[in-house]
């Protein structure tokens, strides 16, 4: 058997040993603790900038956000790319190999992010015209970007690195940077918007830190003696197979990413028509929902789809097929039950929740709760596609991958959103989010089932 054949490779790896459930509910969980961690982080931004910030600041930091959108795409590309290489790599027994990959990756990712905050350093006010900065916000959204720029390498190459701590089986190292980063960065952030007064400029090093401080778990590896993976200076030459291997496993979530900053444009600009008078109110809902319970609820699932990334890409190397199906059904189930209790929650907690982000306007509190009972329905099968996403990168099914990255946010969502916004108004908009979500889950669902049918048949 082929399990067999690679049990003295993985012998000494929790991931070819323990049973898979206590494997899934322990990745989920120690990576929820650093995801828990930046969930309050959240929270408390949305407290700060919505309070201390005003709308004008707030119009800001939505610019600032479209550029949060491009950090977390090249962070996606190389935190997915590098961690699968990796871990199939050890998965297979060779440690070596394992430890070059991620010295490629690791330059990769530096001279790539470099280069993009050069750029858009240089080039800030053109970029912050193409996002949408108006005149009258320019100048601030500008210096935030700016601000941001200087710190997007270390935020980058600080998804990456993370991502290699759970392959690593440093997942409370990781976990415990999480949350060190979201402590500094809010507490910076209240510092900074009540005290310092910086304003804007403030929220953009706050971006930065936020996740630039996870950039610290470079000095595990460095030295040889905290991981057999290893960060080497001759590696900066760098070898295109790996590198090239990287980035056709990673360039999925980089789409979705991209697909993300694309569903954003496309629904603000039909709120803000279909909306009339009351467009711009439409449009602040959505920053609300969007930006905040969304954006939460999402990080809720990544616990899921980043639990299952090392266990999944581990076994797929070691072609212990029977573990491989076994970790997706278990993180499929826990995923949609757990979902399914937050959206419950946020339902009946709708407008506590929406006052909590909107601030003091009774008007954009009562739009965006409203908005929020409908939209909310069927997250929990609508973020399933991100997790099979995950899984298909886990072994290296580049394409399926992809497909999954797109449905929610472009391939449902926005068509949609046109058809029924055009046919209902502003409330099609919404209603849009929930069917886009319902066939998302279903194709998902679809998928899972066709590959637990393929693994079972390697098994046997």
């Amino acid at each position: 058997m082929a399990e067999e054949a690679t049990a003295a490779a993985g012998e000494e790896h929790e991931l070819a040993s323990k049973p898979i459930p206590e494997l899934v509910r322990r990745y989920t969980v120690v990576t929820g603790q650093g995801m828990l961690a930046q969930i309050i982080m959240v929270v408390l931004e949305g407290l700060v900038m919505g309070w201390g910030l005003g709308s004008h600041g707030l119009a800001c930091v939505s610019i600032i956000m479209s550029v949060e959108y491009i950090n977390l795409a090249f962070g996606n590309l190389f935190g997915t790319g590098v961690p699968a290489v990796v871990g199939n790599l050890l998965g297979a027994g060779d440690v070596k190999g394992a430890s070059k990959a991620f010295s490629q990756g690791f330059w990769l990712t530096t001279i790539v992010s470099v280069l993009l905050a050069v750029v858009m350093a240089v080039f800030t006010e053109p970029i912050c015209a193409f996002f949408g900065a108006t005149p009258d916000i320019m100048t601030d959204t500008v210096a935030g970007v700016r601000t941001f720029a200087v710190l997007l390498p270390l935020t980058v190459i600080g998804q990456m690195v993370t991502a290699v701590m759970r392959v690593d089986e440093k997942v409370q190292v990781q976990a415990n940077l999480m949350t060190v980063s979201a402590i500094v960065a809010i507490c910076w952030l209240a510092l900074s918007t009540f005290v310092l007064k910086f304003g804007v400029m403030g929220a953009g090093v706050y971006y930065g830190l936020s996740i630039g401080i996870w950039a610290i778990g470079i000095f595990w590896y460095v030295g040889g003696k905290k991981s057999q993976l290893q960060i080497k200076a001759a590696d900066i030459k760098l070898d295109m197979s790996i590198c090239g291997q990287i980035l056709k496993i990673g360039f999925p979530f980089f789409l979705v990413q991209g697909a993300t900053f694309i569903f954003n444009t496309v629904a603000n600009s039909l709120l803000g028509t279909l909306g009339g008078d009351m467009g711009s109110l439409y449009i602040a809902a959505f920053g609300v929902i969007n930006g905040y319970i969304l954006y939460i609820t999402m990080m809720v699932a990544q616990c899921f789809s980043y639990g299952l990334q090392p266990i999944a890409a581990f076994n797929a190397g070691a072609k212990a097929w029977a573990r491989l199906k076994q970790t997706l059904s278990c993180t499929l189930k826990y995923q949609v039950v757990v979902l399914a209790v937050v959206t419950v929650a946020l339902w009946l907690a709708a407008t506590p929740v929406c006052a909590f982000f909107a601030g003091s306007d009774p008007a954009l509190v009562e739009v965006a709760a409203n908005a929020t009972r409908i939209v909310i329905v069927a997250v929990c099968l609508g973020y399933l596609a991100m997790t099979m996403s995950m899984y298909f990168q886990a072994v290296e099914k580049v394409v399926v991958a992809t497909v999954c990255g797109l449905l929610r946010y472009v391939i449902f969502s926005v068509p949609l959103m046109y058809l029924l916004g055009n046919m209902m108004g502003a409330q099609g908009v919404w209603i849009a989010l929930v069917v886009a979500d319902a066939i998302t889950g279903v194709v998902s669902i679809a998928l899972a089932m066709r590959e637990q049918k393929r693994l079972a048949g390697l098994v046997a």
